[in-house]
């Protein structure tokens, strides 16, 4: 269903625009008074479609692209957001985007991140901004900023539902949900299925576990078990993934 192309590090976004313009100096200002992050300019007056900037062996690029993005990918996207009833009419109509990327080999990925959301977060406030598509989801403007501002409040926050999206998928036997970018953190992506389960309860149990396996840098494997109790040993298990292509986790649901 989804493409294999959140490998780690990879923390690119796509911030889609009802209009082919942005303001630039908008948005280093905003960087400034929303993160507290300074972005320089070092292209100057160059190139006034582009910001790159260097900081902590981080490399953050930023390119407004004058379309759309290609292929109708984000449209495609759009289609999976159940919590969005206006997400592909709304993506459709997008003119150009705002490329962000944010790299550095060396780097901490959960502190790459931080400065990744906070940034996209910042860019949708951009007059033009009707939508973010990254890591195979397409996010509403409010609620990606909304995520977002856990940093605010608590600066070692997880902003997990920005980083990762949670997808439903239904067979004629069972449902599921699967984690969409897990592998930009080194984890592998991860999939619940359940005869007779309701999804949102699958959804805040897989939650639960992504939000510890980031927040605590662990690494699930295969045949191992997992619990949130001394009594509870629920079994995991590595093999070609079933909403995602490649491999993934597959964690037994608690009955």
């Amino acid at each position: 269903m989804n493409k294999e192309d959140n490998q780690t590090g990879a923390f690119v976004a796509f911030v889609l625009l009802s209009k082919n313009r942005w303001d630039k100096k908008k948005l280093i200002n905003d960087c400034k008074t929303d993160w507290n992050i300074e972005l320089s300019d070092n292209d100057n007056d160059s190139d006034d479609d582009t910001l790159v900037t260097v900081t902590d062996d981080i490399t953050l690029a930023i390119a407004l692209m004058p379309a759309p993005v290609p292929n109708e990918e984000a449209e495609y996207y759009a289609s999976a957001n159940y919590m969005w009833e206006n997400a592909v009419e709304t993506t459709k109509s997008h003119k150009a985007h705002i490329l962000v990327s944010v790299l550095g080999k060396d780097t901490d990925l959960i502190d790459r991140g931080r400065l990744f959301t906070k940034i996209v977060s910042s860019c949708l406030k951009q007059e033009n901004a009707i939508a973010v598509y990254t890591d195979g989801a397409v996010f509403q403007p409010q609620f990606y900023r909304e995520v977002a501002s856990f940093m605010r409040q608590d600066e070692d926050a997880l902003p997990i539902l920005d980083w990762v999206w949670f997808g439903v998928y239904r067979t004629d036997e069972y449902a599921g949900i699967y984690t969409y970018g897990m592998r930009k953190f080194g984890k592998e992506e991860i999939e619940v299925y359940a005869a007779n389960a309701d999804l949102n309860d699958i959804r805040d149990f897989l939650l639960d576990i992504a939000t510890y396996v980031l927040e605590y840098d662990v690494t699930l494997k295969d045949g191992e078990t997992i619990g949130f109790s001394e009594e509870q040993k629920l079994g995991i298990a590595l093999s070609d993934a079933i909403a995602l292509e490649g491999k993934s986790l597959k964690i037994e649901y608690p009955h």
